[in-house]
């Protein structure tokens, strides 16, 4: 796994998104399912399928979720691999994983780098990510995206002005967040100076049994 530093620049120069591929195409085929079968079910275009596994494209936050929803599977099971299922454990107050700075899982895209956080604990209810924000103009964005769950953003540095469908974009400085439903969509960019930093917690949204 990636291992970034927030709020410096230490990066290890390893790409994470061929891992991505790897699995995305295991998990397909444990399913025998073609490219053109996955495409239908996940929404994303058999290009686009075909780029990830092939280390040739790092899938966005809101492509994983549809991919994920396609397959019948949990985002910590494309992102970091383990377990299937939807078996959580039963003893109370039993779940603890540690987050260390720099650790995660870390894709990264033209408009954002997205570390997951804690990405051994499988069946999340949430998804914890730590986010730089490199869009600065919604034009370089492209479309605003769509995924399952509800999200809250908190500011960690810099400046993001949010996009939304439904509403007027609103600026939010360090120390601020917003509360959004992700179906909406929706689109961060740092207007500050230099790449924003970002504290983003979504839900994770309900596998449909396929």
């Amino acid at each position: 796994m990636g291992k970034w530093h927030p709020q410096t620049d230490e990066r290890a120069p390893m790409s994470y998104k061929s891992e991505v591929g790897k699995r995305l195409r295991s998990l397909r085929k444990a399913d025998q399912m073609t490219l053109a079968e996955l495409a239908e079910r996940a929404d994303v275009s058999v290009s686009t399928i075909s780029k990830i596994e092939n280390g040739a494209l790092s899938p966005t936050l809101d492509v994983i979720l549809k991919l994920c929803d396609g397959l019948g599977v949990k985002i910590g099971d494309l992102v970091t691999g383990g377990e299937t299922g939807n078996a959580r454990l039963s003893t109370p107050n039993s779940r603890f994983s540690p987050y260390f700075k720099g650790d995660g899982a870390l894709i990264s895209t033209s408009n954002y780098d997205y570390l997951y956080l804690c990405p051994e604990v499988k069946n999340k209810f949430i998804v914890p990510i730590i986010a730089r924000v490199k869009a600065r103009d919604i034009q370089s964005f492209g479309e605003l995206f769509h995924h399952g769950g509800e999200e809250f953003l908190y500011v960690l540095e810099g400046q993001v002005e949010v996009h939304s469908e439904f509403y007027e974009p609103v600026i939010l400085n360090k120390g601020d967040g917003v509360y959004l439903d992700s179906a909406m969509g929706h689109g961060y960019l740092s207007t500050g100076d230099g790449e924003a930093e970002v504290l983003c917690i979504c839900t994770e949204p309900q596998v449909q049994s396929i």
